[in-house]
């Protein structure tokens, strides 16, 4: 055994003793290093764990972005023109219905006006957009505008829920939150672009004005919708959509009010519309205030009658010819 100890040692033995010292010294000074590099290499096998984590959670929910290459459309000065999209609507619409056909024909051109959207808007471009019926137009016309996109980047679809990925936490996540749209200066999704802005406006006429591309949806008007004509605009299809049997309609059989699903999923925005109207904050009056005399007399007496109000299943069907 090599002693630095023994006075009498060779030098052999003392070259024998330093080397295991040098080693043992070695050894000790090497082993923070050999820790840290240990830390370092699990944390970059973590890394590469989460990272493929998260690309397979991106892949599995359908979470991608709309990306459009086209030239936006040129813009006045001042304001937002919105002519080519209130020709493009006058073609694509008849009745409640769209046709697609037309649509998928007219999308370079649609994209040019989503591609638009992107750049301008009361964020982006906030001199252009300086009245709230300014904002409020501009913003129902791009949910409309981008419902239209999605369609047409992921045809051919019967629903906008075939639009998915491996996983669907609910019904419409892949289409209404998967699909990211450039929008004003940043990504948004269509979920956002509704209850994080439109909603904002604090105006439940916008439920019968923006469209989701499905049947039992208030349908697309054939028309953009301008800030000068918007009250007037919101007025009417609210109205339409508050006298159509579709989404109204008393059961004297039944003794049922039968309503849309969507008087359900937002009713705080209509009874909150209908106590500023002055009225009681139900969802039934709200639709009395703005529904043609012989359905608010008809609902009216429903009501005294005690009939039991029912949200009606709703069809998530393309509104196709």
């Amino acid at each position: 055994m090599c002693s630095m100890r023994s006075p009498d040692l060779s030098p052999s033995r003392r070259t024998c003793n330093f080397f295991v010292r040098s080693c043992n010294t070695r050894r000790v000074h090497d082993r923070p290093g050999r820790w840290y590099a240990r830390w370092w290499a699990v944390l970059i096998v973590l890394g590469l764990v989460l990272g493929a984590t998260a690309i397979v959670t991106v892949k599995a929910l359908g979470l991608r972005s709309v990306v459009v290459d086209a030239k936006p459309l040129p813009q006045p000065p001042e304001g937002f023109d919105t002519r080519w999209w209130n020709d493009a609507l006058g073609r694509w619409v008849q009745g409640d219905r769209v046709d697609y056909a037309e649509v998928l024909n007219d999308a370079p051109d649609l994209k040019r006006f989503a591609a638009t959207l992107a750049e301008v808007g009361p964020t982006a471009t906030p001199a252009r957009f300086q009245t709230e019926q300014e904002r409020l137009s501009y913003y129902i016309n791009a949910y409309n505008a981008l419902t239209l996109l999605g369609v047409v980047d992921n045809w051919p679809i019967s629903s906008v829920q075939d639009v998915r990925g491996w996983l669907n936490p609910r019904a419409g996540f892949g289409f209404f939150y998967g699909l990211r749209f450039f929008l004003d200066g940043a990504k948004t999704n269509l979920y956002d672009l509704e209850n994080g802005v439109i909603r904002g406006f604090r105006d439940a006429r916008i439920h019968a004005a923006i469209n989701c591309a499905s049947i039992s949806c208030p349908p697309l008007a054939p028309h953009a919708y301008d800030p000068v004509a918007l009250e007037g605009q919101l007025d009417l299809v609210t109205r339409a959509f508050c006298s159509s049997p579709v989404h109204v309609r008393v059961d004297g059989e039944a003794h049922e009010i039968r309503l849309s699903s969507i008087f359900d999923w937002y009713r705080a925005d209509f009874e909150e519309h209908a106590r500023r109207l002055g009225r009681p904050p139900t969802v039934e009056d709200f639709i009395v205030a703005f529904a043609e005399p012989s359905v608010a007399a008809s609902l009216e007496q429903a009501r005294e009658a005690g009939f039991e109000v029912v949200f009606q299943p709703y069809d998530w069907g393309l509104n196709q010819f």
